[in-house]
């Protein structure tokens, strides 16, 4: 019995500590290869990052305010083969879509009014059955512009 609950502990030990490790390894990414993208529009200071695979889906929120210039910037890890964007406001209309705007992985946009909005970025599943999938560091970030 002692022995059951001594493998559960380490496993779960294992797991804490490999997702810490993911997420510090993605940082340096994530700092190093996706704040400079933004320019000529200013990093806001703030990010959300994370290890995803392919199949899964993550919801980010930001606030916008009214007149502001705004850069979105999904950036991924070379490794990652696609990501789709989906902007939405709190009413469900979709604002961008990046599947319909050629894959694209950044949308510049003023906002006419101060509101929240919803990024829901997925990454697609894996088409064949056998194939491996796919995980690696995916940021959302913005960037700000003088008017």
């Amino acid at each position: 019995m002692l022995q059951k609950y001594s493998i559960f502990i380490l496993s779960m030990v294992f797991s804490i500590t490999f997702t810490v490790n993911s997420a510090a390894q993605c940082k340096p990414f994530i700092k190093g290869s996706c704040i400079p993208v933004l320019s000529p529009y200013i990093h806001d200071g703030s990010y959300q990052a994370a290890i995803m695979s392919q199949g899964e889906e993550a919801e980010v929120y930001k606030t916008v305010f009214a007149g502001q210039q705004y850069r979105l910037y999904v950036c991924v890890e070379p490794v990652m083969p696609e990501v789709e964007f989906v902007v939405s406001d709190i009413h469900r209309n979709v604002l961008f879509d990046s599947r319909k705007n050629g894959d694209i992985r950044q949308w510049d946009f003023r906002s006419g009014a101060s509101q929240q909005i919803k990024v829901t970025v997925r990454i697609p599943d894996v088409k064949e059955k056998s194939a491996e999938r796919t995980v690696g560091c995916v940021g959302v970030f913005f960037g700000l512009r003088d008017k």
